[in-house]
């Protein structure tokens, strides 16, 4: 009987980068899930005949019902549960809001309706969320901010999902992380800003078209470090069983615009750039926001790349 480790969203970025993180360990099974909607096979394609991983293509907004996952569960033990699969696109999520529900939260909770009574005393459960909770807060976010108010169906089916989570710890007496993202960048892009600029500064298009005046200001963390930050905290020790925690770097973000220019520059693409009179990418959109990362800092992890120095990585590694 070996260790059982499960991903769900594992063809996405963060899902793909953790399982190559992690899959080096031999005295585990890593079971993957995926429905393709945002993730990516070739993502993950090179450990589709590793001995220690097992995909499914499941779509876990619906009921799971797979025999074959069954029983490889029955004969290990589950340790880990991933919770990466959600709709991250929030402007398709605001034009339809059934792809939130169904994608967002509805993921989370088939999840966790199929995988309880595989739980063992020691099994722990990550959930990545996301800034868009906290919705417009001027002042720098921490774990208490308040009030919650998302601006966006994202925001809100994550909230509603960290809220299931947390009754979900209590009735079960399960070990929970709530892991609250910033923008991420990195490896295996699947959308986002990195992701749209490429298509526009390499399109047709003599200019490029930015959603709103690009003076939004966000932070933005690479994945490597985001995944090494969940690792670390998810070894500490804590009396609480539902544990909330942002992660992300501390800065003050970088701005739209800049990305823009330091993309073009990357390309050595001259195309020129057209703004937007509004502040925000589309409705919904938070403009500006800055997390405060003491939290994880007295827990002992600190991330050492700006929201700079993790754009210009991200843009090496997938352009």
């Amino acid at each position: 009987m070996k260790d059982l480790v499960i991903i769900t969203g594992v063809a996405g970025m963060v899902g793909s980068n953790l399982l190559e993180k992690i899959i080096k360990k031999k005295s585990q099974i890593i079971i993957g899930i995926d429905n393709y909607k945002l993730g990516k096979k070739e993502n993950i394609q090179r450990y589709l005949n590793s001995k220690n991983f097992f995909f499914f293509n499941i779509d876990l907004s619906k009921k799971i019902v797979s025999s074959k996952l069954t029983n490889l569960i029955k004969i290990n033990k589950l340790k880990d549960i991933w919770l990466f699969a959600a709709n991250s696109d929030i402007s398709k999520g605001i034009k339809n809001p059934e792809i939130d529900l169904k994608h967002t939260f509805l993921t989370t909770y088939n999840t966790l309706q199929y995988f309880n009574k595989y739980l063992q005393q020691n099994s722990k459960i990550y959930f990545t969320s996301t800034s868009a909770i906290y919705g417009e807060i001027k002042s720098k976010i921490t774990e208490n901010s308040s009030p919650l108010n998302p601006i966006s169906n994202y925001g809100s089916t994550k909230l509603a999902s960290e809220a299931l989570l947390s009754s979900y710890s209590h009735l079960n007496n399960c070990k929970i992380f709530i892991y609250r993202f910033p923008n991420v960048v990195g490896k295996n892009l699947t959308h986002g800003l990195l992701f749209d600029m490429k298509k526009k500064i390499l399109g047709k298009k003599n200019f490029v078209q930015i959603l709103g005046n690009g003076k939004q200001q966000k932070p933005y963390s690479h994945v490597n470090e985001i995944i090494d930050c969940m690792i670390y905290l998810s070894k500490k020790k804590y009396k609480k069983n539902f544990n909330v925690f942002n992660i992300g770097t501390s800065d003050n973000g970088i701005k739209v615009k800049d990305i823009v220019l330091i993309m073009l520059k990357k390309y050595q693409i001259k195309k020129k750039i057209k703004y937007q009179n509004s502040k925000i990418g589309w409705k919904g959109d938070v403009s500006r926001y800055r997390y405060s990362t003491n939290k994880i800092n007295q827990i002992g992890f600190s991330f050492r790349m700006n929201s700079k120095k993790a754009i210009l990585k991200a843009i090496d590694e997938n352009f």
